[in-house]
């Protein structure tokens, strides 16, 4: 009974963050309601892990889906500038990193899974294969890294680069609820649930790091380059599965521990900017490089997630197969590569 409380509150609150226009909103409504219950009421709620793992596998979906032979095409024409952008970034986000391990109370894993850019969901599944890795710090700092980003990026987009929205009348709650609701029906389902739970299979089956995640990403995207263009996750089952990766989060932030986690918030916050600034220097190089607008290329490259880029984009008449193209790879290289990457240098015994 408790857990539909806490999911009806989730819904709750990410319908008002959706209204408010907030990314990834039922997710950040699943980890504010389930920290609250387990602060201010159970101290021994927790979220279903099997849950969680099963709606990863429709999020690694929603991921994969974006993946098509044109984006493969331009990944490799494109090369230099796809790599560039994305290491840019990822190279500034480990230099903060390692500066607020040596000046604040955070070790050096939880600082780098903290401050990587777009890796909300990813790194707070991998830091449970780490034993030092502080589940405070990397939660809080990519929720506030995320926060930061949201907030900058369109602002800069619009008063640096020149943006300007278009004007589209918005649907009220009640229409987008039910052609929400209407999309639950969708054929598309045939696909959706064989790609995911194949995918966490041959994942298990090679020990891929954070399987439940990569598996339906790599399967999916295989899919749909050979295939063409496949269904999309239906709003309703995207906006649950948030909500059930939020509210396993939630339950991983501890009152007490969070306290501490304030003498963070001044490099997190210089951190996300220079993350943004370093986005901003880039785009005016990927540009003038491959003849793209300055607002089109910064979309493209900024560290935000790839829905909430690929919407500014649409708003602003921008290419949005460009913008998804860099994004996507910035994500899947997160994904891949990033895991690889902290095992290799972060030793064994840490687990």
């Amino acid at each position: 009974m408790l857990t539909f409380l806490v999911f009806i509150a989730a819904a709750l609150i990410g319908l008002l963050l959706r209204q408010l226009e907030i990314p990834i909103p039922y997710m950040l409504g699943g980890i504010l309601a389930a920290f609250c219950c387990k602060t201010f009421y159970e101290a021994r709620f927790s979220g279903s892990l099997s849950l969680r793992n099963a709606m990863l596998g429709i999020a690694g979906y929603g991921i994969g889906a974006h993946c098509t032979s044109d984006t493969i095409i331009r990944m490799g024409a494109e090369l230099p500038g796809v790599l560039g952008a994305s290491l840019s970034t990822l190279f500034v986000s480990v230099c903060v990193a390692i500066y607020m391990a040596r000046h604040t109370f955070a070790n050096l894993l939880s600082s780098v899974m903290g401050c990587l850019p777009g890796g909300l969901t990813q790194m707070t599944l991998l830091m449970e294969e780490y034993h030092d890795a502080d589940e405070n710090v990397v939660v809080v700092s990519q929720c506030l890294r995320l926060f930061v980003v949201e907030v900058s990026v369109p602002f800069l987009a619009i008063n640096l680069f020149g943006g300007v929205l278009t004007k589209t009348v918005a649907p009220d709650l009640l229409t987008s609820l039910v052609t929400d609701g209407m999309k639950l029906f969708h054929r598309g389902w045939l696909i959706v649930f064989p790609l995911a739970v194949m995918g966490q299979l041959f994942a298990r089956k090679v020990h891929l790091p954070t399987g439940n995640l990569l598996g339906p990403i790599l399967f999916t995207a295989f899919y749909a380059t050979l295939w063409g263009p496949i269904p999309s996750v239906p709003p309703a089952v995207m906006a649950f599965a948030q909500m059930s990766i939020g509210i396993y989060i939630g339950t991983m932030l501890d009152r007490d521990k969070l306290l501490r986690t304030k003498r963070l918030v001044p490099n997190v916050l210089v951190g996300s900017l220079l993350m943004v600034g370093t986005s901003a220097v880039v785009a005016v190089i990927i540009g003038k490089a491959y003849g793209y607008s300055p607002i089109g290329a910064f979309l493209a490259v900024a560290p935000g997630g790839i829905a909430e880029m690929c919407l500014a984009g649409m708003e602003m008449g921008q290419d949005v197969a460009m913008i998804l193209t860099y994004q996507l790879i910035r994500v899947l290289m997160l994904n891949f590569a990033v895991p690889f990457a902290i095992k290799r240098f972060f030793p064994k015994e840490s687990l």
